[in-house]
């Protein structure tokens, strides 16, 4: 049996405690980047801790991730106090600085040549996670000249569609994503009625903007499936799974997207995207979207 290739950790000196795991594979045969944006008050290691460890172990990951590079994006204090404006931005840009030529390697880039450049690209998104990335899709589609001239075309006459580029290759992989907006109910609800956590949560600018009525939540919808009715890219057709039991968010998805029909049995809003030896469904689902087995 061939040898497991393996991963190397390395830091990314301009994204405190973000870090990657880069494919110990030849260059030639590294050819995707794997980006993981945790949702609120979560972390880089703390939300895909699991995955660091089992992505290497051939009893739970196929070769798939032999030859991909995974990136963890670490945003926890602003998740909590930054508007979700502020953090689109942020991660729009670390997308960037990874796909398709992994710039935020910085110092480490030793490990890939200057010439190198990914050929593909999976968004994996947790809670407030899954709404920033469909939020930094749209505005990749925003600032692209194609795609403009491509939308007003459209309004009048029959166009050829473009090509997606850079960030809009990517295939999305949503967790619980909070599409729909953040849901006070149970025990969290009960918690949050209470006057010091209930001030708390109200001076979080990123739980004001996860509100089901904010402008953040409406806009990301509207915009992302109007995107998707015209241009069909996969980027804009996410894959989600759900939590069997969730108090956290409202579990809506945009009109088309692709969701797990099978909830995991006994996963919680934050169990459902940490795999373990008896639980390798969500590394199988960063691999195949809803085509895994156990999701149709």
């Amino acid at each position: 049996m061939a040898q497991r290739i393996r991963h190397t950790k390395v830091s990314l000196p301009n994204y405190n405690k973000s870090f990657a795991l880069l494919s110990d594979a030849a260059e030639d045969e590294v050819n995707r980047a794997v980006i993981f944006i945790h949702g609120f008050n979560g972390s880089a290691r703390g939300t895909w801790t699991d995955f660091l460890s089992l992505v290497d172990d051939p009893s739970a990951a196929s070769g798939w991730w032999e030859r991909a590079d995974l990136f963890f994006f670490d945003y926890q204090w602003d998740s909590i106090f930054r508007q979700l404006t502020n953090n689109t931005l942020t991660i729009y840009k670390f997308v960037n600085d990874v796909f398709p030529k992994p710039e935020a390697i910085g110092r480490a880039h030793s490990f890939r040549s200057d010439a190198f450049e990914y050929d593909n690209l999976t968004l994996v998104g947790h809670s407030e996670g899954g709404l920033l990335l469909r939020r930094v899709i749209v505005r990749a589609a925003q600032l692209d000249t194609a795609i403009d001239a491509f939308m007003e075309k459209s309004l009048y006459e029959k166009a050829t569609r473009p090509d997606p580029e850079g960030m809009l290759k990517a295939d999305m992989r949503l967790f619980a994503p909070a599409l729909g907006g953040d849901m006070q109910s149970g025990i969290v609800g009960i918690l949050s009625s209470l006057p010091v956590v209930s001030h708390a949560l109200s001076a979080s600018a990123a739980r004001k903007g996860m509100d089901q009525g904010s402008p953040s939540v409406i806009e990301a919808r509207k915009r992302s499936d109007n995107y998707a009715k015209y241009l069909r890219f996969p980027c804009f057709e996410a894959h989600i799974t759900w939590a069997e039991k969730d108090s956290i968010i409202n579990s809506e998805k945009y009109d088309r997207d692709h969701e797990c029909v099978n909830f995991p049995p006994g996963s919680s809003h934050t169990s459902v995207c940490k795999p373990t030896l008896t639980y390798p469904e969500p590394i199988g689902f960063v691999e195949e979207g809803v085509n895994q087995y156990g999701c149709k």
